[in-house]
């Protein structure tokens, strides 16, 4: 019994791992582009900043890559949708 649910089990991950290497692919680089956006947005208001001789304004900088970092989360979930729609069907 043990042994019929191994052998099933093995052909079933064999199919998700395939697709799943597809969709890591897709998502380390959509995630690799969110995170240099926010750490881009910060570096930039960072250096307007000291460029400017203004005390560093942190509020600011939170704020700026909070709507910058939600903003990209919707857009990667739209390409996402729009690459891999297999992935969003119940």
């Amino acid at each position: 019994m043990l042994r019929n649910i191994l052998e099933t089990g093995g052909a079933e991950s064999t199919t998700e791992t395939t697709v799943r290497k597809s969709d890591r692919s897709l998502q380390k680089i959509l995630w690799s582009l969110w995170t240099v956006a926010v750490v881009g947005t910060a570096i930039f208001n960072w250096y307007a900043d000291a460029a400017a001789g203004r005390p560093f304004n942190l509020l600011g900088l939170i704020i700026y890559s909070a709507l910058v970092g939600s903003i990209g989360l919707v857009v990667m979930t739209m390409i996402e949708m729009w690459f891999e729609p297999q992935r969003f069907i119940d």
